[in-house]
């Protein structure tokens, strides 16, 4: 019962401080809204590798962790400076391989990520950590066999709530979308003492849920993770949250409110370009220049994110599910087959979305939003077939007609 009472009180709190938020627009386009500044402890220079690996592991971790609430890129590149002189090392401490494992997932380097922990498993059986990061990434590549495996290894390492936690973001991708939510959230209740950090992850696993099952119940549960911590993803997820909802207003008020977090920038353009407001153009052009920056950089890769930019904020349908389709080759969430299936039909082309329908129906993966493009997808097929039929049967007549001698005949399609 405690957790959900402290849920609530988070709720009422965070709640109160996101309805105080209004959304600023500036006077002009020449006004500065946002000057990110330098990380802390690196503004007087480049910082240099520590030579010592408790030292570099201190000093990654730090950055790590600043990389995750902040959402500031940078200090992902910082961490893995840190770490540079065991970077490429085959048997690394098992501090050092874990944290190697976290920066290559972050940066969606999956098969590097799972090499390491692979190899801290052999070290560290019992180190719940590499079960969870494990299934967390077969999870994200749609290999659900192997994420639930990794999560019922769990059971006698990590306390009941981890794994019933754990479990449940698997099987609800699976059939079991409302029993996964109905489950986790009488253990939560039941729970007694359940600290900040882990009422934040179960808050979050139900949120999705919800949110994949069209349950307004969502919105609480955002907002109470949001009140046990803030960091990039959950408000990126609450964002996306309302963009669905149409509540635009709300998504640039919360941009605003944490104008640090690089996350939510995309997301406010989405809205200021569904709104017309005056800072779209703005912050269309940040997101131009970041992906510029990437591509100068040679560290670009093709993202959902990216397919997400080219396709709400560029109109641009052929580059968005270009990058989608490259992006799901390596990541299969239920947000990866959305932007294919939004682009594909955006396009057109039904046809290069087949891989995602078949992901879908296989599993079972429940989501309203998915179920409505898939239907859409087929439509769009059942129209090209009809289309491709009367055309194919306008030029058989015209054969015969050529045939006979007969006048050629021409079929409006």
């Amino acid at each position: 019962m405690r957790g959900s009472i402290l849920a609530l009180i988070l709720l009422h709190a965070f709640a109160a401080s996101i309805a105080a938020a209004e959304p600023y627009t500036p006077a002009s386009d020449d006004v500065v809204v946002e000057t990110l500044p330098q990380p802390a402890g690196r503004r007087s220079g480049s910082a240099v590798a520590p030579t010592n690996p408790t030292s570099a592991v201190a000093q990654a971790t730090s950055d790590f962790e600043m990389a995750r609430v902040s959402g500031d890129p940078r200090y992902l590149g910082h961490a893995q400076a840190a770490l540079q002189p065991w970077w490429n090392a085959r048997t690394p401490a098992p501090a050092i391989a874990l944290l190697r494992a976290q920066i290559r997932q972050h940066n969606h380097n999956f098969g590097d990520a799972l090499a390491d922990l692979d190899y801290l498993a052999s070290r560290e059986p019992r180190n719940e950590q590499v079960h969870l990061m494990r299934a967390a990434i077969h999870q994200a590549q749609g290999r659900y066999d192997a994420a639930e495996q990794d999560c019922r290894r769990l059971a006698l390492l990590a306390p009941p709530l981890t794994t019933a936690d754990c479990i449940s973001r698997v099987i609800s991708h699976r059939g079991q979308a409302r029993a996964a939510y109905d489950r986790l959230l009488t253990l939560r209740d039941r729970a007694g003492d359940v600290d900040s950090k882990q009422l934040r992850e179960i808050e979050l696993t139900l949120a999705d849920i919800a949110s994949r099952l069209g349950d307004e119940k969502a919105r609480e549960h955002y907002l109470v993770a949001l009140a046990a911590g803030v960091d990039g993803y959950a408000l990126a997820a609450y964002a996306d949250f309302l963009l669905d909802r149409q509540e635009f207003r709300a998504v640039l008020a919360l941009s605003q409110q944490y104008a640090d977090h690089p996350d939510l920038l995309l997301r406010a353009a989405i809205a200021a370009r569904e709104t017309a407001d005056p800072q779209g153009p703005a912050l269309a052009e940040r997101l131009r220049s970041q992906h510029a920056a990437h591509q100068r950089r040679g560290d670009f890769a093709p993202s959902r994110e990216y397919a997400r930019f080219l396709l709400r904020v560029e109109g641009d349908a052929d580059a968005a599910l270009a990058a989608a389709l490259a992006a799901w080759r390596s990541q299969r969430e239920p947000a990866d087959a959305r932007i294919v299936l939004e682009a594909a039909v955006a396009t057109g082309r039904a046809g290069v979305a087949a891989s995602v329908v078949e992901h879908i129906e296989s599993n079972n993966l429940e989501d309203v939003r998915l179920q409505a493009l898939v239907k859409e997808v087929r439509r769009l097929e059942e129209t090209l077939t009809r289309t491709a039929r009367s055309l194919n049967d306008s030029l058989s007549l015209e054969g015969e007609g050529r045939r006979e001698g007969a006048p050629r005949a021409r079929i409006a399609l």
